[in-house]
């Protein structure tokens, strides 16, 4: 990014930070739980409680495995 000198200083930090949270993210994992929150939403429109437990469940171990990873 190309910033006036007088605000580099004070963005630095900030944009640090960001850096490190965006280069966590997973874009395939991201895709899935959002996927998988869709699919549980038609599941429970449509009385598949199986189909809506199932989602809950990947969901619920998919967000594990990113908290594992970040930790």
């Amino acid at each position: 990014m190309n910033r006036p000198p007088e605000y580099s200083s004070a963005f630095k930090k900030e944009d640090k930070r960001m850096e490190r949270f965006f280069g966590k993210i997973r874009p395939q994992i991201f895709l899935s739980i959002v996927l998988l929150g869709i699919i549980a939403v038609i599941g429970m429109m449509n009385d598949l409680s199986e189909v809506t437990v199932g989602c809950v469940a990947g969901i619920i171990a998919l967000s594990k495995d990113v908290l594992q990873s970040d930790s």
